[in-house]
């Protein structure tokens, strides 16, 4: 166990009495929870202890013995009822919550004294007055004065309750999400704190008009809210106003981060070369994808606000200054930059913003990367040692078939076939077909059957879906950060993974046209794998 990780002690919950792993509050997770949602503490209806008690004034042992063996105790508090033994006795312990049931006629001398107390502050139910419509239910015929933005910060985890009553719209939508998230397969917790961020926009706002993008997405600093599945369901219903600051992917907000950070002259100056790679100069160029836009921005980024600290354009920057900035990165980063940077300054001068490209002729000594063994004590082993079917499956693809990570990510439910054993595997160059062996296809046949059994009706085209990614009705692909997960739990990197799985096919054969056949290389690719796995067999020099 690591020694930076905590584990709560195990044992009876003092609240609850149920069994399991205590929290810093000495109790369960579920009465820990309690316990935030209520802060306030006030006698309980039933047992009379100062506990935290919700809106009816019964504590959360109360309630649940209430629900099980006496529901109507709610409609008609009376005395004399299922009291929780546990609490009466204090250094009881028991398997399960019990309950003892007190006749109305009983004296305070024949029972324990501390059941007599609490069998005299019994009280009836503090009547709960109905709340009223909300005040501020938007009208769809009212105009709007100003742009601007609501605060939620007003709402806390003891407030909820005190929402106001929703319109019959509202409340048949709050329905209409639960009944949707319920067919999706989503679980309790996410589901419960989907609709009720749905209750806080509806109970204020109303169902009669829609509602603003920014206003849901500023519920996302209170605790236990599900903001995003919120703005999937009603962007469903026609019910969202965009918000005109987020538009475009989260590629491009961040691309326009990263250039808002720099100072005006040089921001405008990276503006006019994003506007040229994508197609938009004064020459006709291939346009490239917002990836490569980022791509080419992370590795430039760092060196352009360095810059701006002692020059106000990039038309000052010189060969020395690039020569400069290779020398701080040495190695794989340099090799990265120099492209970069170049393209940056081609761009620049092709619009005549600059007048000379100070990366011309600027070179570096080329740096070869051969692929290099994983040790066999960690190779073995790999598959039993992960733990879900995704993650098998996840594993078997790299391990054995050698699969990239982001085509692992992106392999589509449509592609498999698995009464023949073949996978089709979508590349930029092709189609590549992956040959299922015996292991691979027990172990897809198991996600498949976990997938059914855990989302049966979702819509997500993917192989691989994840709990977040099949109740998104965008259907996205897994995060790589996931496979990423399952290989840091066995303590490999995939790519590793997958460059030794080639390299180990490499060392059985010296033909990379084999390679090619059976993991869909290029040629430069495959060259480079036999010769890593046969070093002696290099190049022959003409004579």
């Amino acid at each position: 166990m690591p020694g930076d990780e905590r584990r709560w002690p195990a044992g009876q919950c003092p609240v609850c009495l149920g069994w399991g792993p205590l929290t810093q509050y000495t109790c369960c997770a579920a009465c820990s929870k309690w316990r935030r949602a209520l802060p306030g503490q006030a006698p309980c209806l039933h047992c009379s202890r100062v506990t935290h008690v919700d809106r009816d004034g019964l504590c959360r042992p109360c309630l649940m013995t209430v629900r099980v063996e006496d529901p109507g105790w709610l409609a008609n508090p009376r005395p004399g009822r299922p009291l929780q033994l546990g609490f009466l006795l204090p250094g009881l312990r028991l398997s399960r919550a019990s309950s003892l049931t007190l006749p109305a006629n009983c004296k305070d001398k024949q029972v324990p004294s501390g059941i007599a107390a609490c069998r005299r502050v019994i009280q009836p139910r503090r009547p709960q007055l109905a709340q009223p419509v909300s005040p501020h239910l938007v009208d769809p015929a009212q105009g709007v004065l100003f742009d601007a933005r609501r605060d939620w910060s007003f709402l806390n985890a003891g407030e909820l309750d005190q929402l106001p009553a929703l319109t019959p719209a509202a409340s048949a939508l709050v329905g209409e999400l639960d009944r949707h998230a319920r067919s999706c397969g989503m679980g309790t917790g996410p589901r419960n704190n989907a609709t009720k961020t749905l209750r806080i926009l509806l109970a204020w706002l109303g169902a009669g008009a829609p509602v603003h993008e920014a206003d849901v997405r500023a519920l996302s600093s209170r605790p236990s809210t599900a903001t995003r599945r919120v703005l999937q369901f009603l962007d469903d219903r026609g019910m969202i106003i965009p918000d005109p600051d987020r538009q475009g992917t989260s590629v491009e907000r961040t691309i326009n981060q990263h250039i808002d950070a720099l100072p005006d002259v040089i921001a405008g100056e990276v503006r006019q070369w994003v506007r040229v790679i994508r197609g938009q100069g004064r020459r006709a160029h291939q346009e490239l994808p917002f990836s490569s836009v980022r791509s080419y921005l992370n590795c430039f980024h760092p060196v352009l606000a360095e810059w701006g600290q002692h020059v106000t354009s990039l038309r000052e920057i010189t060969r020395d200054d690039i020569q400069e900035a290779l020398r701080q990165h040495p190695g794989a980063r340099a090799h990265n930059l120099l492209p970069a940077l170049r393209s940056l300054f081609r761009a620049l001068k092709q619009e005549k913003i600059i007048f000379r490209d100070p990366t011309r002729g600027v070179t570096l000594p080329s740096m070869r990367r051969l692929p290099a063994p994983i040790p066999t004590d960690l190779l073995r082993g790999l598959i039993d040692r992960a733990g879900t079917p995704i993650a098998k499956v996840t594993v078997a693809m790299i391990a054995i078939h050698a699969l990239g990570k982001k085509e692992t990510a992106s392999l589509l439910l449509e592609d498999l076939d698995l009464p023949r054993g073949q996978l089709a595997v979508r590349r930029p160059t092709g189609t590549h077909t992956v040959y299922l062996d015996e292991l691979s296809r027990a172990l897809m046949a198991d996600w498949l059957r976990e997938r059914h059994r855990c989302w049966p009706l979702t819509g997500n085209p993917h192989l691989l879906v994840t709990r977040h990614t099949a109740v998104d009705t965008a259907g996205p692909p897994i995060a790589l950060t996931v496979l990423d997960a399952i290989f840091g739990e066995l303590g490999l990197n995939p790519s590793q993974v997958r460059q030794d799985r080639i390299l180990d096919e490499a060392r059985h054969t010296a033909d990379p046209v084999h390679l090619m056949r059976v993991f869909g290389l290029t040629a430069k690719p495959a060259m480079n794998y036999v010769q890593a796995a046969h070093p002696d067999r290099g190049p022959t020099v003409p004579r």
